[in-house]
């Protein structure tokens, strides 16, 4: 089936091509839609869940259209072996966020970790949401991010059996 724009039709937002929740089964397609704008050419790349052990150590997903796009990422390591966040190259600076043992939300993202147990060993879990942000309002951006790093970090943990 080709698509044909122009002609009177209105674009339609590229997020009603994708399944009513992707990445990991985490985020709709109205929460995506922000970061996506208009089209009808969507692609989705990356694991199907967020389930993390300690032989699968980090799962990312991808949603791009065009040159739009939005990524989720968790990683999984040992306690105290934290990705290193430098906040002093996050400008304007970073505000922190009540999630977990440490969170961001800047104007492109945020991240989280929350220290865990699991059924066997003690690990970091560590999320991170990012995406194009040109379509979106200033004031928009850190609220919509804490959001969804706030939903990544909850399925993370669900998934990867994590007791804090």
């Amino acid at each position: 089936m080709v698509g044909l724009t122009g002609c009177g039709e209105e674009a339609k937002p590229a997020a009603q091509l994708l399944q009513e929740r992707t990445c990991f089964g985490v985020f709709t397609r109205d929460d995506l839609a922000p970061f996506l704008g208009d089209g009808d050419d969507v692609r989705v790349s990356g694991a199907s869940d967020a389930e993390l052990t300690a032989a699968r150590r980090g799962v990312t997903c991808t949603v791009a259209a065009g040159s739009n796009y939005f990524q989720a990422s968790a990683t999984r390591q040992p306690l105290g072996q934290s990705f290193f966040w430098n906040r002093e190259t996050i400008h304007p600076a970073a505000d922190p966020l009540a999630l977990g043992d440490d969170a961001i939300v800047y104007n492109v993202g945020a991240r989280a970790l929350v220290n865990c147990r699991g059924g066997t060993d003690e690990f970091g879990l560590e999320v991170h949401v990012s995406g194009d942000v040109d379509k979106m309002k200033p004031e928009e951006r850190r609220p919509l991010f804490a959001k969804l790093v706030a939903k990544l970090l909850d399925a993370a943990k669900q998934q990867s059996k994590c007791r804090v």
